[in-house]
Protein backbone atom coordinates (compact mmCIF):
# COMPACT_ATOMS: atom_id res chain seq x y z
CA UNK A 1 0.00 0.00 0.00
CA UNK A 2 1.35 3.25 -0.65
CA UNK A 3 3.34 5.32 2.17
CA UNK A 4 1.81 8.18 2.47
CA UNK A 5 -2.14 9.00 3.22
CA UNK A 6 -4.27 9.87 0.15
CA UNK A 7 -5.21 13.47 -0.74
CA UNK A 8 -9.05 12.00 -1.37
CA UNK A 9 -10.07 10.76 2.14
CA UNK A 10 -13.01 8.46 2.89
CA UNK A 11 -14.20 5.93 5.29
CA UNK A 12 -12.67 3.15 2.98
CA UNK A 13 -9.50 5.15 2.69
CA UNK A 14 -8.91 5.33 6.31
CA UNK A 15 -8.87 1.22 7.11
CA UNK A 16 -5.96 -0.33 6.28
CA UNK A 17 -6.28 -3.99 6.96
CA UNK A 18 -3.12 -6.40 5.92
CA UNK A 19 -3.20 -7.26 2.64
CA UNK A 20 -3.71 -10.97 1.78
CA UNK A 21 -0.33 -12.85 1.00
CA UNK A 22 -0.67 -14.79 -2.08
CA UNK A 23 1.48 -17.72 -2.00
CA UNK A 24 4.31 -17.18 -4.83
CA UNK A 25 3.35 -13.72 -5.58
CA UNK A 26 4.76 -10.44 -6.13
CA UNK A 27 4.51 -7.43 -3.98
CA UNK A 28 2.46 -5.93 -6.78
CA UNK A 29 0.10 -8.75 -7.11
CA UNK A 30 -0.40 -8.65 -3.78
CA UNK A 31 -1.14 -4.90 -3.58
CA UNK A 32 -3.91 -4.58 -6.64
CA UNK A 33 -5.18 -8.61 -5.09
CA UNK A 34 -6.03 -6.79 -1.87
CA UNK A 35 -7.50 -3.55 -3.88
CA UNK A 36 -9.38 -6.15 -6.19
CA UNK A 37 -10.68 -7.70 -2.61
CA UNK A 38 -11.73 -4.33 -1.14
CA UNK A 39 -13.92 -3.52 -4.31
CA UNK A 40 -15.87 -7.25 -4.41
CA UNK A 41 -16.61 -6.03 -0.90
CA UNK A 42 -18.36 -2.51 -1.73
CA UNK A 43 -16.04 -0.33 -1.24
CA UNK A 44 -15.87 1.25 -4.71
CA UNK A 45 -13.27 4.22 -3.54
CA UNK A 46 -10.72 1.44 -3.91
CA UNK A 47 -12.14 0.75 -7.15
CA UNK A 48 -9.29 1.20 -10.17
CA UNK A 49 -10.41 3.19 -12.69
CA UNK A 50 -9.17 5.48 -15.67
CA UNK A 51 -8.30 4.20 -19.43
CA UNK A 52 -5.05 4.42 -21.04
CA UNK A 53 -2.66 2.24 -23.34
CA UNK A 54 0.25 1.23 -20.91
CA UNK A 55 2.98 -1.54 -20.52
CA UNK A 56 2.27 -4.98 -21.15
CA UNK A 57 2.97 -7.84 -18.17
CA UNK A 58 1.82 -10.56 -16.53
CA UNK A 59 -2.13 -10.82 -17.03
CA UNK A 60 -3.03 -11.53 -13.83
CA UNK A 61 -2.72 -8.77 -10.70
CA UNK A 62 0.71 -8.68 -11.40
CA UNK A 63 2.03 -4.89 -12.84
CA UNK A 64 4.23 -2.48 -12.32
CA UNK A 65 3.01 0.63 -9.71
CA UNK A 66 3.56 3.83 -9.70
CA UNK A 67 3.51 6.27 -6.13
CA UNK A 68 2.72 9.81 -6.41
CA UNK A 69 2.52 11.51 -3.22
CA UNK A 70 -0.04 8.95 -2.04
CA UNK A 71 -1.73 7.70 -5.30
CA UNK A 72 -1.28 4.54 -6.76
CA UNK A 73 -1.34 3.72 -10.76
CA UNK A 74 -0.19 0.88 -13.25
CA UNK A 75 -2.22 -1.13 -15.39
CA UNK A 76 -5.09 -3.68 -14.78
CA UNK A 77 -6.52 -6.26 -17.59
CA UNK A 78 -10.10 -7.62 -17.80
CA UNK A 79 -10.86 -11.57 -17.70
CA UNK A 80 -11.94 -11.54 -21.05
CA UNK A 81 -8.76 -10.36 -22.79
CA UNK A 82 -5.70 -10.55 -21.26
CA UNK A 83 -3.71 -8.86 -23.18
CA UNK A 84 -5.75 -5.44 -22.73
CA UNK A 85 -4.53 -2.94 -20.90
CA UNK A 86 -6.03 0.11 -18.81
CA UNK A 87 -4.69 2.73 -16.59
CA UNK A 88 -5.86 3.14 -13.15
CA UNK A 89 -5.68 5.65 -10.40
CA UNK A 90 -6.19 4.94 -6.55
CA UNK A 91 -8.19 6.04 -4.66
CA UNK A 92 -10.89 5.72 -7.58
CA UNK A 93 -11.89 9.30 -6.56
CA UNK A 94 -8.23 11.18 -7.24
CA UNK A 95 -8.55 12.48 -10.53
CA UNK A 96 -5.54 14.66 -12.10
CA UNK A 97 -6.40 18.48 -12.05
CA UNK A 98 -3.47 20.48 -12.07
CA UNK A 99 -1.49 21.17 -14.68
CA UNK A 100 1.64 19.70 -13.74
CA UNK A 101 0.36 15.99 -12.84
CA UNK A 102 -2.34 15.85 -16.28
CA UNK A 103 0.26 17.58 -18.33
CA UNK A 104 3.56 19.02 -18.25
CA UNK A 105 3.35 22.69 -17.09
CA UNK A 106 4.14 23.41 -20.42
CA UNK A 107 1.74 26.40 -22.30
CA UNK A 108 -1.42 24.35 -23.67
CA UNK A 109 -1.73 25.45 -27.14
CA UNK A 110 -5.45 24.63 -29.15
CA UNK A 111 -4.82 22.49 -31.79
CA UNK A 112 -7.43 24.04 -34.76
CA UNK A 113 -8.70 21.13 -37.54
CA UNK A 114 -8.22 22.96 -40.97
CA UNK A 115 -9.64 19.55 -43.10
CA UNK A 116 -9.67 15.67 -43.05
CA UNK A 117 -9.79 13.13 -45.90
CA UNK A 118 -10.86 9.10 -45.55
CA UNK A 119 -7.49 7.18 -46.98
CA UNK A 120 -7.81 3.60 -46.40
CA UNK A 121 -4.25 2.40 -44.47
CA UNK A 122 -3.16 5.59 -43.76
CA UNK A 123 -2.44 4.36 -40.10
CA UNK A 124 -0.18 1.62 -41.17
CA UNK A 125 1.29 4.03 -43.93
CA UNK A 126 3.23 6.01 -40.97
CA UNK A 127 4.71 2.93 -39.73
CA UNK A 128 6.90 2.40 -43.35
CA UNK A 129 9.81 3.34 -44.33
CA UNK A 130 8.48 5.18 -47.61
CA UNK A 131 4.52 6.10 -45.61
CA UNK A 132 5.83 9.55 -45.19
CA UNK A 133 7.99 11.08 -48.25
CA UNK A 134 9.47 14.44 -49.50
CA UNK A 135 10.05 14.55 -53.29
CA UNK A 136 10.37 17.49 -55.23
CA UNK A 137 9.58 20.10 -52.75
CA UNK A 138 6.11 18.17 -52.01
CA UNK A 139 5.11 16.01 -49.09
CA UNK A 140 3.33 12.83 -50.00
CA UNK A 141 1.43 9.90 -48.21
CA UNK A 142 2.47 6.59 -49.41
CA UNK A 143 -0.44 4.05 -48.56
CA UNK A 144 -1.30 -0.01 -49.58
CA UNK A 145 -4.59 -1.25 -49.25
CA UNK A 146 -5.86 -4.67 -51.22
CA UNK A 147 -3.53 -5.20 -53.22
CA UNK A 148 -2.74 -1.45 -54.38
CA UNK A 149 -0.66 1.15 -53.38
CA UNK A 150 -1.91 4.89 -53.65
CA UNK A 151 0.47 7.76 -53.79
CA UNK A 152 -1.41 11.12 -52.15
CA UNK A 153 0.30 14.21 -52.58
CA UNK A 154 -0.22 16.75 -49.69
CA UNK A 155 -2.00 19.96 -51.29
CA UNK A 156 -0.40 23.59 -50.56
CA UNK A 157 -4.01 25.05 -49.90
CA UNK A 158 -4.91 24.58 -46.07
CA UNK A 159 -8.08 23.96 -46.55
CA UNK A 160 -7.84 20.38 -48.29
CA UNK A 161 -5.49 17.41 -47.37
CA UNK A 162 -4.66 15.71 -50.69
CA UNK A 163 -4.33 17.86 -53.67
CA UNK A 164 -4.13 14.74 -55.88
CA UNK A 165 -3.69 11.01 -55.41
CA UNK A 166 -2.93 7.97 -58.00
CA UNK A 167 -3.37 3.98 -57.39
CA UNK A 168 -0.76 1.51 -58.60
CA UNK A 169 -0.91 -2.29 -58.56
CA UNK A 170 1.43 -3.36 -55.63
CA UNK A 171 4.23 -5.54 -57.18
CA UNK A 172 3.43 -7.84 -54.15
CA UNK A 173 0.57 -9.79 -53.49
CA UNK A 174 0.26 -7.13 -49.97
CA UNK A 175 2.76 -4.59 -50.97
CA UNK A 176 4.59 -4.91 -48.12
CA UNK A 177 8.34 -6.08 -49.44
CA UNK A 178 8.33 -2.98 -51.59
CA UNK A 179 9.83 0.48 -51.38
CA UNK A 180 7.81 3.41 -53.01
CA UNK A 181 8.81 7.08 -54.42
CA UNK A 182 6.88 9.40 -56.96
CA UNK A 183 9.02 10.74 -60.12
CA UNK A 184 8.56 13.85 -61.00
CA UNK A 185 7.13 12.98 -64.51
CA UNK A 186 4.06 11.18 -62.66
CA UNK A 187 5.49 7.97 -62.64
CA UNK A 188 6.02 5.39 -59.94
CA UNK A 189 9.53 3.73 -58.55
CA UNK A 190 9.21 0.42 -56.68
CA UNK A 191 11.90 -1.38 -55.14
CA UNK A 192 11.68 -4.64 -53.74
CA UNK A 193 14.20 -7.00 -52.85
CA UNK A 194 14.68 -8.58 -56.01
CA UNK A 195 14.21 -5.65 -58.73
CA UNK A 196 13.92 -2.15 -59.30
CA UNK A 197 10.86 -1.17 -61.66
CA UNK A 198 9.26 2.18 -62.54
CA UNK A 199 5.66 2.36 -63.66
CA UNK A 200 4.01 4.96 -66.01
CA UNK A 201 1.11 6.39 -64.65
CA UNK A 202 -1.40 4.32 -66.80
CA UNK A 203 0.47 1.30 -64.54
CA UNK A 204 2.31 0.33 -67.29
CA UNK A 205 6.46 -0.77 -67.31
CA UNK A 206 8.43 1.64 -68.17
CA UNK A 207 11.42 -0.72 -67.30
CA UNK A 208 12.53 -3.29 -64.45
CA UNK A 209 16.18 -4.26 -63.80
CA UNK A 210 16.85 -7.34 -61.20
CA UNK A 211 19.53 -7.27 -58.91
CA UNK A 212 20.75 -10.10 -56.24
CA UNK A 213 18.54 -10.57 -53.16
CA UNK A 214 19.70 -10.56 -49.58
CA UNK A 215 20.76 -13.55 -48.12
CA UNK A 216 19.68 -15.01 -44.81
CA UNK A 217 18.42 -11.21 -43.87
CA UNK A 218 14.83 -11.45 -43.97
CA UNK A 219 15.35 -7.85 -42.21
CA UNK A 220 17.24 -6.44 -45.39
CA UNK A 221 15.20 -3.37 -47.57
CA UNK A 222 16.31 -1.26 -50.29
CA UNK A 223 14.93 2.06 -51.17
CA UNK A 224 14.56 4.46 -53.98
CA UNK A 225 13.87 7.86 -54.71
CA UNK A 226 15.17 10.27 -57.73
CA UNK A 227 17.82 12.97 -57.42
CA UNK A 228 16.82 16.46 -56.90
CA UNK A 229 17.96 17.21 -60.53
CA UNK A 230 15.35 14.67 -61.53
CA UNK A 231 18.31 13.02 -63.68
CA UNK A 232 18.91 9.66 -61.96
CA UNK A 233 17.17 6.76 -59.81
CA UNK A 234 19.41 6.61 -56.78
CA UNK A 235 18.65 2.76 -55.09
CA UNK A 236 19.91 0.81 -52.63
CA UNK A 237 20.38 -3.00 -52.83
CA UNK A 238 22.43 -5.62 -51.84
CA UNK A 239 26.10 -5.35 -53.18
CA UNK A 240 27.88 -8.54 -55.05
CA UNK A 241 29.39 -11.43 -53.25
CA UNK A 242 34.13 -11.41 -53.02
CA UNK A 243 35.95 -14.43 -53.69
CA UNK A 244 35.21 -15.37 -50.97
CA UNK A 245 31.85 -15.76 -51.14
CA UNK A 246 30.73 -12.57 -48.89
CA UNK A 247 29.34 -9.31 -49.08
CA UNK A 248 32.01 -6.18 -49.64
CA UNK A 249 28.36 -4.11 -48.55
CA UNK A 250 25.69 -3.03 -49.66
CA UNK A 251 25.53 -0.94 -52.96
CA UNK A 252 23.68 2.14 -53.78
CA UNK A 253 23.29 2.85 -57.89
CA UNK A 254 22.31 5.60 -59.58
CA UNK A 255 19.89 4.40 -62.82
CA UNK A 256 18.79 6.17 -65.74
CA UNK A 257 15.15 7.61 -65.14
CA UNK A 258 14.17 6.63 -68.70
CA UNK A 259 16.11 3.30 -69.20
CA UNK A 260 17.14 1.67 -66.54
CA UNK A 261 20.96 1.91 -67.18
CA UNK A 262 23.27 1.32 -64.36
CA UNK A 263 25.10 4.81 -64.60
CA UNK A 264 26.90 4.62 -61.25
CA UNK A 265 27.82 2.64 -58.17
CA UNK A 266 28.89 2.75 -54.75
CA UNK A 267 29.76 0.22 -52.18
CA UNK A 268 28.57 1.79 -49.13
CA UNK A 269 30.03 0.16 -45.54
CA UNK A 270 26.47 -0.60 -44.41
CA UNK A 271 25.47 -4.50 -44.90
CA UNK A 272 21.83 -6.02 -44.82
CA UNK A 273 20.99 -2.86 -43.51
CA UNK A 274 16.71 -1.23 -43.83
CA UNK A 275 16.98 1.72 -46.15
CA UNK A 276 15.21 4.84 -46.46
CA UNK A 277 15.85 8.40 -48.58
CA UNK A 278 14.45 11.45 -47.73
CA UNK A 279 14.77 14.79 -49.96
CA UNK A 280 15.25 18.04 -48.58
CA UNK A 281 12.38 20.69 -48.42
CA UNK A 282 14.38 23.32 -50.44
CA UNK A 283 16.48 21.48 -52.95
CA UNK A 284 19.64 20.62 -52.51
CA UNK A 285 22.57 18.58 -54.47
CA UNK A 286 22.16 15.71 -52.05
CA UNK A 287 19.53 13.43 -50.34
CA UNK A 288 19.68 11.86 -46.69
CA UNK A 289 20.08 7.72 -46.88
CA UNK A 290 19.76 6.33 -43.52
CA UNK A 291 21.09 2.61 -43.14
CA UNK A 292 19.09 0.83 -40.41
CA UNK A 293 21.40 -2.31 -38.98
CA UNK A 294 19.78 -3.10 -35.91
CA UNK A 295 21.65 -3.61 -32.98
CA UNK A 296 24.81 -2.37 -35.18
CA UNK A 297 23.29 0.88 -34.94
CA UNK A 298 22.76 3.74 -37.62
CA UNK A 299 24.58 5.09 -40.77
CA UNK A 300 23.01 8.78 -41.66
CA UNK A 301 25.05 9.67 -45.32
CA UNK A 302 24.35 12.73 -47.98
CA UNK A 303 24.14 11.05 -51.14
CA UNK A 304 25.01 13.22 -54.11
CA UNK A 305 25.33 12.14 -58.45
CA UNK A 306 27.44 14.40 -60.34
CA UNK A 307 29.72 14.04 -63.44
CA UNK A 308 28.66 10.55 -63.54
CA UNK A 309 29.69 9.49 -59.91
CA UNK A 310 28.08 8.77 -56.80
CA UNK A 311 29.26 10.61 -53.74
CA UNK A 312 28.37 9.67 -50.40
CA UNK A 313 29.44 11.58 -47.00
CA UNK A 314 28.59 11.49 -43.16
CA UNK A 315 25.37 13.56 -42.53
CA UNK A 316 27.25 15.73 -39.62
CA UNK A 317 27.01 13.66 -36.54
CA UNK A 318 23.15 11.87 -37.11
CA UNK A 319 23.22 8.37 -36.31
CA UNK A 320 19.54 7.37 -35.93
CA UNK A 321 16.90 6.06 -38.20
CA UNK A 322 13.96 8.11 -37.44
CA UNK A 323 15.52 12.21 -39.17
CA UNK A 324 13.26 14.86 -39.62
CA UNK A 325 14.86 17.41 -42.32
CA UNK A 326 14.78 21.60 -42.57
CA UNK A 327 15.90 23.89 -44.19
CA UNK A 328 19.25 25.14 -44.79
CA UNK A 329 20.60 21.12 -44.20
CA UNK A 330 19.20 21.25 -40.51
CA UNK A 331 18.30 17.81 -39.46
CA UNK A 332 16.51 16.82 -35.97
CA UNK A 333 16.94 13.07 -35.28
CA UNK A 334 15.24 10.73 -32.60
CA UNK A 335 16.52 8.30 -30.70
CA UNK A 336 15.28 4.60 -31.55
CA UNK A 337 14.20 4.31 -27.66
CA UNK A 338 12.98 7.58 -27.36
CA UNK A 339 15.70 8.59 -25.25
CA UNK A 340 16.56 11.69 -26.87
CA UNK A 341 16.70 14.37 -29.78
CA UNK A 342 19.31 15.84 -31.89
CA UNK A 343 19.74 18.59 -33.86
CA UNK A 344 22.11 18.53 -36.44
CA UNK A 345 23.21 20.93 -38.89
CA UNK A 346 26.71 21.71 -41.14
CA UNK A 347 29.27 24.02 -39.05
CA UNK A 348 26.67 24.62 -35.79
CA UNK A 349 27.23 22.82 -32.48
CA UNK A 350 25.00 19.62 -32.13
CA UNK A 351 22.47 20.37 -29.57
CA UNK A 352 21.04 17.27 -27.68
CA UNK A 353 17.78 17.13 -25.51
CA UNK A 354 17.25 14.30 -22.93
CA UNK A 355 13.78 13.16 -22.94
CA UNK A 356 14.13 13.21 -18.84
CA UNK A 357 14.72 16.92 -18.95
CA UNK A 358 11.51 17.71 -20.80
CA UNK A 359 8.98 14.98 -20.58
CA UNK A 360 7.80 13.38 -16.90
CA UNK A 361 9.41 10.79 -15.62
CA UNK A 362 10.13 7.86 -17.73
CA UNK A 363 8.13 9.32 -20.40
CA UNK A 364 9.97 9.17 -24.05
CA UNK A 365 9.98 10.43 -27.58
CA UNK A 366 7.46 8.42 -29.45
CA UNK A 367 6.14 8.57 -32.95
CA UNK A 368 9.71 8.06 -35.17
CA UNK A 369 8.20 11.44 -37.37
CA UNK A 370 10.15 14.15 -35.68
CA UNK A 371 9.40 17.34 -38.28
CA UNK A 372 9.15 21.16 -38.69
CA UNK A 373 5.83 22.25 -38.69
CA UNK A 374 7.73 25.81 -39.48
CA UNK A 375 11.71 27.38 -39.88
CA UNK A 376 10.78 28.29 -35.75
CA UNK A 377 9.15 24.95 -34.45
CA UNK A 378 9.69 21.33 -34.20
CA UNK A 379 6.68 18.74 -33.75
CA UNK A 380 7.54 15.33 -31.88
CA UNK A 381 5.54 13.28 -29.62
CA UNK A 382 5.64 11.75 -26.43
CA UNK A 383 4.26 8.84 -24.33
CA UNK A 384 4.56 7.18 -21.49
CA UNK A 385 5.73 4.02 -22.64
CA UNK A 386 7.30 3.26 -26.14
CA UNK A 387 4.80 1.49 -28.04
CA UNK A 388 1.84 3.68 -26.13
CA UNK A 389 -1.08 4.36 -29.32
CA UNK A 390 -1.90 7.74 -27.48
CA UNK A 391 0.40 10.64 -26.67
CA UNK A 392 1.04 13.83 -26.24
CA UNK A 393 2.39 16.72 -28.98
CA UNK A 394 4.67 19.06 -28.25
CA UNK A 395 6.06 21.68 -30.02
CA UNK A 396 9.76 22.69 -29.70
CA UNK A 397 11.74 25.53 -30.42
CA UNK A 398 13.36 24.52 -33.82
CA UNK A 399 17.39 26.07 -32.91
CA UNK A 400 17.45 25.10 -29.02
CA UNK A 401 14.79 22.00 -28.83
CA UNK A 402 13.54 23.17 -25.63
CA UNK A 403 9.51 22.73 -25.27
CA UNK A 404 7.45 25.64 -26.49
CA UNK A 405 3.99 24.54 -26.20
CA UNK A 406 1.88 21.17 -25.44
CA UNK A 407 -0.94 20.66 -28.19
CA UNK A 408 -4.60 20.87 -26.80
CA UNK A 409 -6.72 18.63 -29.08
CA UNK A 410 -10.39 17.79 -29.24
CA UNK A 411 -9.88 14.50 -28.48
CA UNK A 412 -6.77 12.22 -27.20
CA UNK A 413 -4.54 11.80 -30.10
CA UNK A 414 -2.45 9.18 -31.32
CA UNK A 415 1.53 9.51 -31.58
CA UNK A 416 2.16 10.17 -35.00
CA UNK A 417 2.28 13.68 -36.10
CA UNK A 418 3.80 14.28 -39.73
CA UNK A 419 4.75 17.84 -39.76
CA UNK A 420 4.40 19.38 -43.40
CA UNK A 421 6.76 22.38 -43.00
CA UNK A 422 3.89 25.33 -44.00
CA UNK A 423 2.84 25.65 -40.18
CA UNK A 424 0.45 22.82 -40.31
CA UNK A 425 0.92 19.41 -39.69
CA UNK A 426 -1.28 15.49 -40.35
CA UNK A 427 -2.23 13.05 -38.00
CA UNK A 428 -4.26 9.51 -38.36
CA UNK A 429 -7.20 8.07 -37.05
CA UNK A 430 -8.18 4.94 -38.19
CA UNK A 431 -8.74 5.48 -41.73
CA UNK A 432 -8.86 9.31 -41.92
CA UNK A 433 -6.44 11.89 -42.26
CA UNK A 434 -6.58 15.07 -40.68
CA UNK A 435 -4.87 18.43 -41.31
CA UNK A 436 -4.54 20.74 -38.21
CA UNK A 437 -2.57 24.10 -37.34
CA UNK A 438 -2.54 26.41 -34.08
CA UNK A 439 -5.66 28.58 -33.32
Amino acid sequence: MPPHTPRCGSPASTQTPRPPKVPGGHTEQNNLHYLSRLHSEGTDDWLPTRGAAQRSVCPDFCAPIIRIEGMLAGPTYGDDKPTHRRQFYWPSCYTPDTEQEEHMNYLRLPARLLASESLPGVSEALGNMDGWLLRDGAHWLVTRHEGTITTSRISTDHSQVVADRTTWPAPAADGSDTYCSPLPDGALATITREAVTVQEPDGTVRWERRHRDWQHSPEASGACTPDPAGRVLLATMAGPLGADGLSKGDICRALDLDTGEVLAERVLQSFSATYAFQQFPVARSEVLLTASMGQDGTQCLLIAYTAGRLDARPAGTAEEPYVGLGTDGVLVSQDVGGGYLCRTQEGVDDVVIEAGDVLPDEWVFVGYTPGFVDDRRILVAAAEEQWAEEGTHLLLDAHTLRPLAELNYPQTPGVCAVPIGDGTWLSADGETVMRWTTA
